[in-house]
């Protein structure tokens, strides 16, 4: 999830954005999922589209799904031949105020090599940082699986999204976790979806899964993006700042 700002003072300057944008824009819900504040939702015939209850408008129409995973939305990008840690907003995560994402900063700061054999120019991974709950608990002890992606993109100054085959060879390749997959082909109900992941779905939630995303994929090329996300979850439960406590850290392994 994104991980809302705190209030800064009358002097705070915006640092700049590396990609001059987002690191990753904000995705619309199906008909059904809950809606959280500034939340959008899909028309029914679009909602449709992706679910399997209309006829598919084109043949070449692909559909997958995958768990939606309760980290920080950040990612890491190969911007002039360095490697950098990205808050979901775009900023550098260095610079974010919160500790989460600097341990963000630190654990790619560590795997920089990694990174730059995995990614080209311009390109980033996308993915959820689990160091931290926010509004779901996992219990975490190896720090190779703190970060799971769930989308790489070509370009840093577009949309430009590989298609899931490219990401999946890509990233199982390199031994990179990503978003537990649920089903690949035709469209498919959000209740058979929710069936299928179980109450802890493919990553262990503690306190169940949050939900999942659909990815539309029309000739071979990205199409569109949709999420479902249950009635009853709760959004930054445990974020510190909501709660006035302290963090609640997921990961319990070796320090970085």
């Amino acid at each position: 999830m994104h991980v809302p700002s705190p209030p800064r003072g009358p002097d705070f300057v915006k640092p700049p954005k590396p990609l001059g944008n987002k690191a990753y824009g904000s995705t619309p819900h199906l008909v059904g999922s809950r809606l959280g504040p500034g939340d959008y939702s899909l028309t029914q015939e679009h909602s449709d589209l992706f679910t399997g209850n209309r006829k598919r408008r084109n043949r070449s129409d692909r559909i997958i799904v995958t768990e939606k995973i309760d980290g920080s939305c950040v990612a890491v990008a190969k911007l002039d031949g360095d490697v950098v840690a990205l808050q979901r907003a775009g900023y550098l995560a260095a610079t974010s105020p919160f500790a989460l994402h600097h341990a963000f900063d630190r654990w790619v700061a560590a795997r920089r090599d990694y990174f730059d054999a995995f990614l080209g120019e311009d390109e980033r991974v996308v993915g959820e940082w689990l160091h931290t709950a926010m509004g779901t608990r996992y219990d975490i002890v190896d720090p190779d699986r703190l970060f799971i992606s769930f989308a790489i993109f070509h370009d840093r100054y577009s949309t430009d999204r590989a298609i899931y085959d490219e990401f999946r060879t890509r990233t199982d390749s390199a031994g990179l976790p990503r978003a537990g997959l649920i089903s690949e082909g035709p469209g498919i109900g959000i209740e058979e979806v929710m069936e299928k992941l179980g109450e802890r779905g493919l990553h262990d939630a503690i306190d169940g899964v949050e939900g999942a995303v659909w990815i539309m994929e029309t000739d071979g090329a990205f199409n569109g993006v949709a999420k479902f996300v249950k009635a009853d979850k709760v959004d930054g439960k445990y974020i510190s700042g909501v709660t006035g406590g302290a963090d609640i850290v997921n990961y319990r392994g070796p320090a970085f």
